[in-house]
Parts: C-alpha cells; structure tokens; sequence
C-alpha cells in the first residue's frame, strides 16, 4: 500500500464541469417525444440574466424581512400585501420567464401574428391554462441537472 502526500494528486480540473451560459429545450408536443418546432434558449445559472434575477428576488426577500423585523421591534403586527390569485400565478412563473434568452417566433392561433419572445410574452403564454404543458416542460428543462452540464462533463 502505498501512501501519497496531501495535495501530491494531480488537481482536478473543474472547468469542465462549469454549466453553460445557454442552453436550448425543443418544446415537444404533450404526451409524446415529437418537437414542435418551437426552440427555447435558457440563461444558465452563472448567465448575467440569470444573477441578475436572483439578486433582485433576493433584495426583496431581505425588503421583507426589514420589514418584519421592525414592525417586531416596534411591537406592531406585520401586515403581508394582498395578492391576488392571478397575481401570485404570474410571479410563480416569472422566474422561468426571467431565465429565456430568447426563442423561435410562435403563434397561439393560425393566422395570428408571431409572438416574439418577450419576458411579458412569456408571462402571458405561461400562465394560459391551455398552455401548461409549456411551462411544465420548462420547468422541467430549468430543474433538471443535465440541462447545462457541457457535452464533455457528461459521464
């Protein structure tokens, strides 16, 4: 048996486990395996889009909780904003429509004009209950570890 110094092991390389910037979810028809067509571009966790999203949520969160905690201190109950369900639909999903660079132009209905990707646009297309098997694909895609792993880090 041999014994090796601490730190003697040639170092790891962990560039090539970085996610990418970007990466692309081929929306597929519900219930099957069938692209559609429509291609979707996500900003991956380090993507400026990305942080940019997180840091904002995250300022809000600590708003929040100032908020709290002085209404605390000063002995005085901390009164949450109403919201609406709507309301609470569209932040729900705000956070999948922060993270898309971009897409290919899609129409709801034949003859309509193309929607070009827009974080409004993508609101609104997610919170159609029509179109939930969108949302779920992408949410799905945003979860899912494997999505921005690059090709030579895959095992």
């Amino acid at each position: 048996m041999t014994t090796k110094e601490p730190g003697a092991a040639a170092p790891v390389a962990l560039s090539a486990f970085i996610p990418a910037d970007t990466a692309v979810l081929d929306i597929l028809a519900p219930g099957s395996a069938t692209p559609i067509g429509w291609r979707i571009t996500f900003a991956g966790p380090g993507h400026p889009k990305t942080i940019a999203f997180n840091e904002a949520k995250n300022r809000e969160t600590l708003h929040r909780n100032r908020q709290i905690e002085m209404a605390q201190i000063n002995g005085r109950k901390y009164k949450p904003e109403e919201r609406s369900v709507d309301e609470a639909r569209r932040e729900n999903v705000q956070w999948v429509a922060a993270r898309i660079v971009d897409w290919t132009p899609v129409t709801l209905k034949p003859g309509e004009a193309p929607i070009a990707y827009s974080e409004k646009a993508a609101i609104d297309i997610f919170v159609d209950p029509d179109l939930g098997w969108v949302y779920a694909q992408c949410l799905d895609f945003l979860v899912s570890e494997q999505s921005f792993t690059r090709t030579s880090a895959k095992a």
